[in-house]
């Protein structure tokens, strides 16, 4: 047998307080990063804003009074686009729809009038 060494040997106070302060650090770590900040104005907000809970779980994450104009702007006007291509869109199938059948070409009826 080895000098000194011992089977089944306890472990020593310092090997239980290594293991406890791991356990602890970990279960820190874990509360940590749990997300608790609120959100506010959640429909404005964009995912490059939402990047600060990487940095800081715990920020309220808000936007300034310019930022979130110009985000309620931005929408307003994507709506207006969207729904004056929707109405061209329309106007579109309803004229083409609406157009009378082809009228006969010049030629048919200058032949028509010769015979």
């Amino acid at each position: 047998m080895a000098p000194g060494g011992k089977i089944n040997k306890p472990k020593t106070e310092l090997g239980r307080k290594l293991f406890k302060r791991r356990r602890v650090l970990s279960r820190e770590k874990r509360q940590k990063r749990k997300i608790v900040g609120a959100v506010i104005d959640r429909d404005l907000i964009t995912k490059h804003h939402l990047k600060k809970r990487s940095s800081s779980a715990r920020a309220n994450i808000t936007l300034s009074g310019k930022k979130r104009r110009k985000l309620i702007k931005q929408l307003a006007h994507m709506e207006r686009e969207k729904c004056a291509a929707a109405a061209a869109a329309q106007t579109q199938s309803n004229a083409a729809a609406a157009q009378n059948p082809p009228q006969k070409s010049r030629r048919t009826a200058e032949k028509m009038e010769l015979d």
